[in-house]
């Protein structure tokens, strides 16, 4: 069976670079204005994770904990296919008999891609066995991290189910002991339930049930969106719990970033447009349907910015972010190619005059 894991390797190392290949605008982006604080992003995983261990209040706990489950959740959604080989993953039963060599290739390769969970792992080898003994929640966010990892892969129903128990327990449960529990028995609870399918009304096609299908057929451009800004925010209540006195520059942070996410879906829904412009066109509401296009993503731009405004009590200073919205929106709309090299100078103009000037 040595072919066959080798099969897997090499599938898995093709689709993870054309992943790359596809994402090479942004991490450039990133790489070059944020190289500085590669180091501080891997300490700040290292004290996220320093908090479950040692902690001074249980709700924080339950907060990290939550945090990095939604971290590993969108990181790994992006690198399923490369994990399990989706394209070619119905000819696998020409080169196996049975499950179990398909099955420990994804266990293998999905220990490969999980970082979270090595990190943590990383910590636990670092502390000690005799030690870790002290520290149970950390063995027990461990395995919450490993089930919801399979979750994901194999039943993506119930990981959403599970990450939505997870936000509302941090109000209910009383520690992080009760809290990993649950979650990890609503895990394997949602295992035992029957996936299920909805059957929607199927509308006639208009400008408004058009956008209705283009996020019914690729709704992961929506979802991973949402579940990065929602990180975003969550990280930002936490620094509000803990550093309140730098809390008005990550908020502006925040919105930045928030900015580039949903500015970029231009990207992904024109692709559904263009593909279909001598329909519209037929029908004399091209011009109409790319105003619907930009007026879906300023709104979705808008209400991003909102609810960061209002739960991290964002000051004045914040309204230049949603008025450069615009600019940013008709970047990516005429010079797609400059994206990333509009929003870092915007980025780096409107944290220098916050520096200087408040």
């Amino acid at each position: 069976m040595l072919h066959y894991y080798q099969y897997r390797y090499r599938a898995c190392r093709n689709a993870l670079a054309v992943l790359m290949k596809q994402l090479q605008q942004f991490s450039l982006m990133f790489l070059t204005l944020f190289f500085i604080f590669i180091p501080q992003l891997i300490i700040g995983v290292f004290y996220g994770l320093g908090k479950l261990v040692s902690f001074e209040s249980h709700n924080l706990a339950m907060k990290v904990a939550f945090g990095f489950l939604l971290l590993q959740s969108l990181l790994l959604q992006a690198v399923k296919p490369a994990i399990m080989d989706s394209t070619y993953r119905a000819f696998h039963a020409t080169l196996l008999r049975g499950r179990l060599h398909q099955y420990t290739a994804d266990w293998v390769l999905l220990l490969a891609c999980h970082v979270l969970l090595i990190a943590a792992l990383i910590l636990a080898q670092s502390i000690g066995i005799d030690n870790l003994w002290q520290a149970p929640q950390l063995s027990g966010f461990m395995l919450a991290q490993w089930l919801f990892a399979l979750t994901l892969l194999y039943r993506p129903q119930t990981l959403l189910s599970s990450l939505l128990i997870a936000f509302v327990a941090i109000w209910l449960a009383p520690s992080i002991y009760i809290y990993l529990v649950v979650i990890i028995l609503c895990l394997a609870l949602g295992w035992l339930r029957p996936e299920f399918r909805v059957g929607m009304p199927q509308p006639q096609i208009n400008l408004i049930s058009f956008w209705y299908y283009v996020i019914k057929t690729t709704p992961w451009m929506l979802l991973w969106r949402s579940g990065a800004s929602l990180l975003t925010l969550w990280a930002g209540l936490i620094i509000a719990e803990e550093r309140p006195d730098l809390l008005h520059y990550y908020t502006l942070a925040i919105l930045l970033v928030n900015q580039l996410w949903w500015s970029s879906l231009y990207l992904d829904t024109n692709k559904q447009v263009a593909g279909r412009r001598s329909f519209w066109r037929s029908l004399g509401v091209y011009s109409r349907l790319v105003n619907s296009q930009s007026l879906l993503i300023y709104g979705l731009c808008f209400a991003s910015w909102l609810g960061v405004v209002v739960l991290l009590d964002g000051e004045l200073f914040s309204l230049a972010v949603i008025l450069s919205s615009p600019l940013l929106m008709w970047t990516v709309q005429s010079h797609p190619q400059r994206l990333a090299v509009v929003w870092a100078g915007l980025s780096v103009t409107l944290m220098m005059l916050k520096v200087l000037f408040i």
